[in-house]
């Protein structure tokens, strides 16, 4: 019974916690978060909070109830939350899990949820190469023929950015057979119908299941 007691205490406080971000209270979310760290809250579960924070703001922002200065400052809070969890995310060691290269597309500048995913590959054991942000595709095409990652990881946040994304996964598909089944996009503007459009049966619109994607590929597609 008690430990049923204290299942549903943080039930509520993690509850609370997701309400905090989703009403983009940045100083006491982020109180709460140390808190509930300083108490020993598993990391994992904090960081689950706050992604699911950043969904619901972005379905907010979707079905416009939230607007552009929403999304800022949720970005603002993501970023300080991930600093104050970084100690915690300790970083696995390179090449056990595989290569990933990734980057934001050209004419997109968005980098939170690239950023996010990095932090999360680097953390499950993943070595990550962060081509930043506007990359065009000479910069994906240069370092996947230099490197060979297991993954192609491609951030798109804007809409007027998917052309450049469909000519990036085009060229990178024809250049390499390898990448056929390694090609990743990933944002907030994407859907199956999107996904469908830019040629790629690979994709996500978070970090999380980002990383599960590459784990996928790195256990059933091994590089050779």
């Amino acid at each position: 019974m008690t430990d049923r007691t204290e299942q549903g205490a943080l039930d509520l406080r993690l509850k609370r916690l997701l309400d905090l971000i989703v009403q983009l209270k940045e100083e006491e979310s982020l109180a709460e978060l140390k808190s509930m760290l300083a108490e020993g809250v598993d990391h994992r579960d904090l960081l689950a909070c706050f992604m699911e924070g950043m969904r619901r703001v972005g379905t907010k922002f979707e079905t416009g109830v939230y607007f552009i200065a929403a999304l800022i400052m949720a970005g603002e809070i993501m970023r300080s939350a991930t600093e104050i969890l970084r100690p915690y995310l300790k970083p696995g060691h390179p090449n056990n899990k595989g290569r990933v290269l990734i980057g934001t597309i050209e004419g997109d500048i968005h980098d939170l949820g690239k950023n996010l995913f990095a932090l999360l590959l680097n953390c499950n054991g993943f070595e990550v190469i962060d081509l930043g942000v506007d990359v065009p595709v000479v910069n994906f095409l240069q370092k996947a023929r230099e490197l060979k990652p297991d993954a192609i990881c491609i951030s798109c946040v804007l809409t007027t950015s998917v052309e450049y994304l469909k000519d990036a996964v085009k060229v990178l598909a024809d250049e390499f057979p390898f990448a056929k089944n390694r090609i990743v996009v990933g944002g907030t503007c994407l859907d199956a119908r999107l996904a469908e459009y830019v040629g790629v049966s690979l994709w996500a619109r978070d970090a999380a299941e980002g990383l599960k994607i590459c784990q996928k590929i790195v256990h059933t597609n091994p590089a050779v």
